[in-house]
């Protein structure tokens, strides 16, 4: 890093907006799943303009960013390689309600968390379950879904604008904010800077559609043969209709790793030895006790389960964020971020675990599946000798997902995007044709390739 290009950078964003110093780096290199990363400075620009004159720098000192919210991503899209880190955080000058209109316009370094304890006096939500608290940029940039996707959709299907910075030379900040519900006006540009993980540009500002909270909320386990998985979810689809908000699928050997590591919540889940289920329902009035209720007595009656387990929502979710808080301390392991179409699911997931079996018979996988969209997050913890090798790493990687896409018609990256510990799938099962949009896309907006953790050229 020439000394000179490091000072002007500080002169751009001030003495707070420039961290060089290691003690002051360490929190912006590590991410969960034991992930980590080097930085050579961190640069942390606090409005929209401040970003367009960073990116003007790193274009103009072909000196590479990796663009950085809250940093809770599991493929290492948002760590640095000895690289610069732009962080978001202080992208925090914006925060406008409309209540009427249900909308929000946000700056980017808001959590997700804030953001919903500041809605709730207004009777809203951004409804996104995810079991941490993404940046506001971040949940853009990566498309966030998680758990409560089969009511609410994910982030994409929630934004209805945004405001970026791009490195072209320009110091060009695209105006995409409007919250319009209905905008066809040809290319919908916007959607270039969803789900891309900052490879395009930097969100700084997004504006949401906002969900009402639910009036009330109900959530059960149930112990459910492997065979009727599936089922239950159709049955209760068909009972509690945009009600359900959560269909979560726990393996036995996950369940084994609750009662290892959390034996003080087995009290909330049935004591099967089998799958076990999370569902929840969302009502709009004080009626979900009586649709959750009525929907597992027809399952039970139908024969689709064997027990169940009732209680408040938020006790029967500290279950469900427990058992990652297991695998991410967990090493070596291997995650995997499986989707399938959701009618695909129970013999993918069969196909999997079979053909693990056969050619690693000394890997037994953890499963957590959001069902309800056709998502399964498969954990394999790694013998010692795989561990070791990255070549053996990848094909084990590459193994599955060559069943998952192949055979099944699926993705290998259901939400947690590419980043460096896809990049390898990204060039193997995406398109040619699609790989040379992308990098098209790359070239326009970021000539000299300086954003992002991977290049899409």
């Amino acid at each position: 890093m020439p000394t000179a290009a490091l000072e002007e950078l500080g002169e751009l964003v001030g003495p707070a907006g420039l961290l060089t110093t290691a003690s002051d780096l360490a929190r912006y290199e590590h991410a969960p799943n034991r992930l980590s990363g080097r930085a050579a400075f961190v640069v942390r620009p606090a409005d929209t303009a401040e970003v367009a004159a960073v990116l003007d720098w790193a274009h103009r000192h072909r000196i590479r960013l990796v663009p950085q919210g809250a940093n809770s991503g599991l493929v290492a899209a948002a760590l640095p390689d000895g690289t610069g880190v732009l962080s978001t955080e202080r992208l925090r000058g914006r925060f406008d309600v409309d209540v009427t209109g249900r909308t929000l316009v946000v700056s980017a370094g808001w959590n997700l968390d804030e953001i919903n304890e500041r809605l709730a006096a207004d009777g809203l939500h951004l409804p996104v379950e995810v079991g941490s608290s993404p940046s506001a940029g971040g949940m853009v940039s990566t498309n966030t879904a998680g758990s409560h996707l089969i009511k609410y959709g994910d982030v994409r299907s929630r934004v209805l604008g945004l405001r970026a910075a791009v490195p072209d030379s320009a110091g060009t900040v695209l105006d995409l904010l409007r919250p319009l519900r209905k905008r066809n006006e040809g290319l919908d540009l916007k959607q270039v800077f969803i789900g891309t993980a900052g490879a395009y540009g930097v969100v700084t500002e997004a504006a949401f559609e906002l969900a009402p909270l639910p009036a009330s909320r109900a959530a059960a386990w149930l112990a459910v043969p492997e065979q009727h998985l599936l089922d239950v979810l159709t049955d209760l689809e068909s009972r509690c209709g945009p009600a359900l908000s959560a269909y979560e699928v726990v393996s036995p050997t996950a369940v084994r790793l609750l009662a290892d590591h959390f034996p003080q919540l087995t009290h909330r889940v049935p004591d099967s030895g089998g799958f076990l289920v999370l569902v929840e329902v969302a009502a709009a009035d004080d009626q979900a006790d009586d649709l959750l209720t009525s929907g597992l007595e027809a399952a039970t009656d139908r024969g689709l389960l064997t027990d169940a387990r009732v209680g408040p929502a938020h006790h029967m979710w500290e279950v469900r964020h427990a058992i990652p808080e297991i695998t991410e301390r967990m090493d070596p392991v291997l995650s995997l971020d499986l989707a399938v179409p959701r009618s695909c699911i129970a013999a993918c997931r069969a196909d999997v675990v079979a053909q693990l079996a056969l050619a690693y018979p000394h890997i037994e996988p953890i499963e957590l599946g959001h069902y309800g969209d056709g998502g399964i997050h498969l954990i394999l913890p790694l013998p010692e000798d795989i561990a070791a090798d990255r070549d053996a790493v990848n094909a084990l990687r590459m193994f599955v997902y060559d069943i998952v896409v192949h055979r099944h018609g699926g993705t290998f990256s259901a939400e947690h995007g590419i980043g460096p510990k896809n990049y390898d799938a990204y060039l193997r099962y995406v398109p040619e044709q699609v790989r040379m949009v992308a990098g098209a896309l790359k070239s326009h907006f970021d000539p000299r390739d300086v954003l992002g953790s991977v290049s899409l050229r």
